[in-house]
Parts: C-alpha cells; sequence; structure tokens
C-alpha cells in the first residue's frame, strides 16, 4: 500500500501532461515550435526550484502538501508541451537524418534517468537517512531547476523549422481540427506511445521498487541491475537511430516485429528476475527492448500528422500514452500484486496486452508521411 500511495503523486504528474499537451501544442501550431520549447523550460525550471526551497509543514502546515502537489502539477504541465515539442523540432529541423537524430535525442533524454540514479546513488552514500528527509530531497529539485534555466538560454538560440515558416494555413482551433480530420492517426499514436510509455515506466521507472520492494533483492544489488539496464537503454536508443539511418530500415516493420518477439522476451526476463536466476542477462535483454522502443515510438508518431496540426497530434496521443499507460503502470501493476495476483504474471500480462494493441496499431500507418 505504501509503494501504490507514493506513486500516487508521481500519477498526478502523468495526468497534467495531456492538459499542458493540448495548451502548448495549440501555441506551438499557432506561434512556433520554438516559442513552447523556451517557455516549457523555463516554467520547468521554476517549478522543480519552488520544490527545492519549498517550506516544511512545520512552517506553513497543510500549504506545504499542497504547494507540492501544485509544484509536481506544473512539472506534468511544462512537460506534456516540452517532450511533443522537442520531438517535432527534430522531425522538421533534420528530416533527411531523423532516426539518427531521435537515436541521439531519446539516448539523451534516458541518461537524464541515468543521472537522477547517480544523483540519488551519491546522497545516500554521503548522508544518512535523517539527514535526507532533513535537506537532501531537496538537493536533485534545486540541480535540475538550475540545469533547465541553463538550457533556456541555449534554447533562446535557436531557430524555428523551415517547416512551421512555410506553412501558409493554419486551423483556428488545430485540436478540434485534429480531431476531425486525423482522429483514427491519433488513436494510431496513442497506442504506439503506449508502448514505449508501458516498457520504459515499468521497467526502468518502476524496476527498482519491484524489485527491491516485490522481489525482495538486496538495495545495493536492485542499484547495480537499475544502473545496467538503464545504461543498456542509452546505449540501444542511440545505435538503433545510427543503425536505422545508415541501413535505412523501416521503423514500422522493426517496430511490429519486436512488440511480436517482445512478448516471450519480457515473460522469460520477468521469470527469471522472480526466480533470481539469470539476472544480469534479463537485464540486459530488456534494457536492449527499451532502447529500441525508445528510439522508433516517437520516431513514428511524428510522421502521422500534417505539419498544420503536427505538434497538436503528436503532444495529445503521446501525453495520453504517457499518462494512461505509463504514469499508471506502477500502480496498476502493484494493485494487482497486493490483491492477490502472481507476481511474475502481472507485469507480463499488463506489458503483453499493451505490445498486441501495439502490433494492430502499427499495422494500420500509412507508409507515407504528410507533408
Amino acid at each position: 500500500m505504501s509503494i501504490i500511495e507514493s506513486y500516487v503523486v508521481f500519477v498526478l504528474g502523468y495526468l497534467a501532461r495531456p492538459i499542458g499537451g493540448i495548451i502548448f501544442s495549440h501555441i506551438g501550431d499557432e506561434h512556433g515550435r520554438k516559442q513552447v520549447l523556451v517557455v516549457t523550460i523555463v516554467l520547468m525550471g521554476l517549478s522543480s526550484l519552488g520544490i527545492g526551497f519549498l517550506p516544511t509543514y512545520a512552517a506553513i502546515g497543510i500549504f506545504a502538501p499542497i504547494l507540492l502537489l501544485a509544484l509536481r502539477l506544473l512539472q506534468g504541465l511544462a512537460l506534456g508541451g516540452e517532450l511533443p515539442s522537442t520531438y517535432v523540432y527534430v522531425r522538421e529541423s533534420i528530416a533527411h537524418k531523423s532516426s539518427m537524430a531521435f537515436g541521439i535525442i531519446m539516448s539523451g533524454i534516458v541518461s537524464g534517468l541515468l543521472l537522477g540514479t547517480v544523483i540519488n546513488f551519491i546522497i545516500n552514500l554521503v548522508w544518512n537517512h535523517q539527514q535526507i528527509s532533513s535537506f537532501g530531497w531537496r538537493i536533485p529539485f534545486i540541480f535540475g531547476g538550475i540545469l533547465c534555466l541553463i538550457s533556456y538560454k541555449i534554447r533562446q538560440q535557436l531557430y524555428e523549422t523551415r517547416v512551421f515558416s512555410n506553412i501558409t494555413k493554419k486551423p483556428k482551433f488545430p485540436l478540434i481540427y485534429l480531431l476531425r480530420h486525423n482522429l483514427a492517426e491519433t488513436l494510431i499514436g496513442t497506442i504506439i506511445t503506449a508502448n514505449l510509455a508501458a516498457t520504459i515506466v515499468t521497467f526502468v521507472v518502476f524496476m527498482p521498487t519491484y524489485l527491491q520492494k516485490i522481489v525482495k533483492l538486496d538495495s545495493h544489488i536492485v542499484s547495480v541491475y537499475t544502473l545496467v539496464i538503464t545504461l543498456t537503454t542509452i546505449i540501444i536508443a542511440f545505435f538503433t537511430g545510427v543503425i536505422t539511418e545508415r541501413l535505412q530500415l523501416t521503423l514500422n516493420t522493426i517496430f511490429k516485429y519486436l512488440s511480436i518477439i517482445g512478448i516471450p522476451l519480457v515473460a522469460g526476463c520477468c521469470y527469471l528476475i522472480n526466480i533470481n536466476c539469470f539476472m544480469l542477462l534479463s537485464m540486459l535483454i530488456l534494457g536492449i527492448i527499451v532502447g529500441v522502443f525508445t528510439m522508433l515510438s516517437p520516431a513514428i508518431i511524428t510522421t502521422l500528422f500534417p505539419a498544420p496540426v503536427r505538434l497538436s497530434g503528436v503532444a495529445l496521443c503521446y501525453n495520453l500514452g504517457f499518462s494512461l499507460f505509463g504514469g499508471l503502470s506502477p500502480v496498476i501493476i502493484t494493485s494487482f500484486i497486493n490483491g492477490g495476483a502472481n507476481k511474475f504474471l502481472t507485469p507480463v500480462i499488463y506489458i503483453g496486452v499493451i505490445y498486441l494493441l501495439s502490433i494492430i496499431g502499427i499495422s494500420c500507418v500509412k507508409k507515407s508521411m504528410p507533408k
């Protein structure tokens, strides 16, 4: 129950993403991709710093958790516009080398998870539990906020994409136009994103909790396995982009067949993890699966929508996919296990159902990219 309660606040940030996606994608389709990238990084930086310097419950009472929740929601709003804008900016700026670009971008994003893991390790190494509860927990938020403000200075130097600048006719309400004319593409994009969301949240974000609290492994061993799967994801995401670009491989085909073979691979890895056998091999295999999907999914969904509503389309399906199938993954898996479901079969069935849906979704994708 403590795991479920802890992840409720985690989920709330994800649930705020679609709202942020709607707001910022409207701005991006109306006024440009660069503007969204600048505004969202400032919002993320200020909300992160706000959490880092948040007054304690002893100082302001009930307003402390209320402010924490509000700042977490602001983070979700910012991320709901920031990541889709990044994907669209990459697609429209480097269309001729988009696979390689997405490999670099996605390995960089996952490197952020690795950086968080390293910072967490250092904090736990330097301070004891009481010191961390007192002030140590604030350091990652302050550090992250400073990084965002540095990124703001970099993003100010960006140019608007030529694709957006060449748009002559823009719908007055991009979201309404999208739902009228590109509803099928939005549903397909949401299912494709669900594949990535469930995979990365279950096997990278939630995996340390699953191994330590449910499988009952030692925390030091868990930290090693977490590092392995994260590093593997980073490396594989990068080389997936490089290889698919150089060999001119079809992303949709790779996605489809990896989803098919991914079901038995995930089942085998989860079984070995639960019997504590061939753990390192299992982590490497899961890291490879996560890495390939990490590069493929955003690269594919950016090809589904025409330029005038591209950001609205990518933002809606990406944020819905992550909110429904990513943010809720830890709560759903833990709730079923807490209710008596098998701790091995629960994540396997959850991932398997989503992979089956994504196979259907990718089979419906048209091969031609909208202009």
